[in-house]
Parts: C-alpha cells; structure tokens; sequence
C-alpha cells in the first residue's frame, strides 16, 4: 500500500489550503473525482451552493450585532430589545435548525460532493456509507488557547444577550410608562439628551456588558483570515477513502453496497452532507454512516455524542464498533466531544445510523484543530494505518 502521508503531501503540495468554493477547493474535486473513477465505474459528483465563509460570517454579525444592542440601550431601548431578539433568533436557527440566515446577504459560490459506489456481488442487503470531507478550514486560535473553556466563553456570550433581552424590555415599559420610575438612580446628560440609571435592570445590561467583551473575544479569535492546511482536518479522510476504494476493487463486497463520498463545504456547517442526505432521504433510512474526522495525530476513538448542538449519534452502532474493534485488538473508546460537529451529524439528525470514527487528543478533541500546525510532517502514519486495519475488519463484519 502507498504511504498515507504521502498521498497527503502530494494534495497538499499540488492544491495548497482548500477553503470551500476557491478554485483550490473546485481543483481538489476534480483530483478526487479521477481518484474515485479509477477504482470505481460508478461515480457521481453533485455540486451545490455554498458560502465559503458562512460561519465566519454569522459569529462578526452576531458579535457586532450584539454591540449595536449594547449602544441603543440607553438612548432607543425598543431598538436595542428588537436587535437583540433577531441576534438570539439568527443564532438558535443556525446553531439547532442549520439555517444560517446570514447567507442570504452574502454571495454564493459552489463546492461538491464526490461519491463512488461499490456494488455488491450478492443482492444488496443494506448501503453502508464511509465518508469524510476534502475542504480545509481558516485558523481559529481559540482551539490552540482556551479549548476547554470555548462553550463557556461562547454561551456567556449568548447568556448576554439573553440578559440584554430582559433588561431591554424593562427599560422600555420605562420609558413608556415612567411610573415605574421608583427604581431611578440617577440620571445624567449627554448634550440635550438625558439618561435615566436604573437601579434593576441597569445592573442586568452590566451583565449583559460582560457578555460583550466574552464576545469580542470569542470572535477576535475565531474570525480570521488565514487558511490552514487541513492536512490532519480533513485530508486524511480522503486518503482513507482512496485506501478503502483499492481494497474494494480488488475485494468486491458480497452482501452490502458500499459508498465512498468525499463531502465539501463541511467547515462552513456541514453544507455538503446536508445536502447530500436531505436530496436522498428515503433511500438512506436504513442505511449506515461511518464519518472519519482528523486520523493522523492523538488515539483513535469513535464519537456518541457532539454536545454543543446536542447531536446523540446511534448508540447501538457506537457499541458495535467499540465492541468489534476490542474484539480485533484495537482500543476504539465512546466519546462525547463537548464542542465541535462532523458530517455524521446530518445522517444522525435525520435518523440514520451513524457515527464518527476519529483521533482525539487534548481534551478529548480533535487533535491539530484549525491550528497552522496541521500539517503533514505533524501526522502519525502508523496511527493512519491502525484506522485503515480497523476500517477493513468493520467492512468485513458488515459484510457477513
């Protein structure tokens, strides 16, 4: 077998960083479209809009639009209350209904979906889906800094808004009704316009202030504009799937289809296999997803449950895998990553079996996230030969 880390050189060598609708990212596609059409004859490629920096995009809009909150709440509180309501709204949509309103200001380019089926020898009994994602991601130091206090560093910034929210309220029937004006501190001048301090729901929006600067930082350390590699995150999923794809031309499978899809535009929200699952969704519904994130670096181990958007991936099949992989020698532990999502998200939201085979290490979070360290001389081609060992023993257990 060729090298893994060679494949992953040559991509990275030949296309650079790969962010979601560049013409690096259109260029990868075609390289892994003629991959997946030599050792397959039945290739598909379904292209779909994307925006490229659709997650960028919403955290600068939420943050500002939290500023612009934080500014009208002393001088045009109804404004400020309204802001903060669409900005907990936009977020609740993006984060738990995967509507990203913000893409609607925003231009659209194209990214792909490259699939490759395996047909089976016998009459198929089940489709059995191995996947990952080709498109890099821009470089996030929050990972590299405080990446066991991201949840708390971004839901205090949501609890601010939150809070903004009811002081807002309360400071409008204020000034609506100044009866309740028994609560007036204080009141200072600005020009001819005066400010009335009060004493409750004043001592909210400090709060609320707080959650400001959580985040400012949030998004000072989010949102950047450098690209990264993803040679860890994700091109050794794909080099995966080419791996499998040559022990299945030459090894055919008996009972089960097989299907190899490299998904694009997963940084931006999981765009490509969302797309792929809600156009197919009644021939998937008894079918199996294994995901494969971050390979090269830390200790494999497979994900039951992604907590920050509170997706619970299927247990019985989280079992089996830990179990086969024991039963084979390897160490496969259950763990819940606690920020973070993968393409087996858009599968397990939709009721279909799948989980996410992956290499964690700090943290129990994937190892080289969004840093300018993933890079190939930081990868494990030992460990990358372990997951394809493993990977062989699943298809040969499925294909019984």
């Amino acid at each position: 077998m060729d090298s893994f880390l060679d494949s992953i050189k040559f991509i990275t060598d030949t296309f650079g960083t790969r962010i979601t609708g560049t013409e690096a990212d259109h260029e990868t596609c075609k390289y892994i479209e003629e991959e997946f059409r030599s050792l397959s004859s039945n290739v598909e490629v379904e292209t779909f809009p994307v925006v490229g920096r659709a997650l960028q995009n919403l955290i600068l809009f939420l943050v500002w639009g939290y500023f612009i909150s934080v500014v009208a709440y002393f001088f045009i509180p109804f404004l400020a209350l309204v802001l903060a309501v669409v900005m907990l709204l936009i977020y609740y949509l993006a984060r738990f209904k995967d509507r990203n309103l913000v893409n609607l200001l925003t231009r659209k380019s194209s990214s792909s979906n490259i699939i490759a089926k395996f047909e089976p020898v016998n009459e198929k009994k089940k489709i059995i889906i191995f996947s990952g994602h080709h498109d890099s991601a821009f470089h996030m130091p929050l990972f590299e800094k405080k990446i066991s206090q991201i949840t708390f560093i971004q839901n205090s910034a949501i609890a601010g808004i939150a809070l903004l929210v009811i002081a807002a309220i309360w400071k409008s029937i204020f000034f609506l009704a100044p009866v309740v004006g028994i609560f007036k501190v204080f009141s200072y001048s600005i020009g001819s316009l005066v400010v009335d301090w009060l004493l409750l729901p004043d001592l909210i929006f400090l709060l609320a202030l707080i959650g400001l600067g959580f985040g400012f930082y949030f998004m000072a350390n989010m949102v950047t504009n450098t690209p990264v590699m993803g040679a860890n995150d994700n091109l050794t999923s794909v080099v995966m799937l080419f791996a499998l794809g040559k022990h299945l031309k030459e090894n055919p499978p008996k009972n089960i289809e097989i299907r190899l899809i490299s998904f694009g535009a997963e940084e931006p929200g999981l765009v490509g296999s969302k797309y792929y699952v809600d156009k197919r969704i009644d021939e998937l519904k008894d079918s199996i997803n294994i995901n494969y994130e971050t390979l090269g670096s830390g200790k494999l181990g497979v994900i039951a449950k992604e907590k920050d958007n509170n997706v619970v991936h299927d247990n019985e099949l989280v079992i089996y895998l830990h179990d086969l992989a024991e039963k084979h020698g390897f160490d496969l532990p259950a763990k819940q990553i606690h920020f973070g999502n993968t393409d087996a998200g858009s599968f397990s939201k939709k009721n279909i079996s799948a989980t996410t085979i992956f290499a964690f290490g700090k943290n129990d979070i994937f190892d080289l996230w969004h840093s300018t360290e993933d890079v190939v001389e930081n990868l494990d081609e030992q460990l990358l030969q372990q997951a394809f060992e493993l990977t062989i023993k699943i298809l040969e257990e499925l294909d019984k």
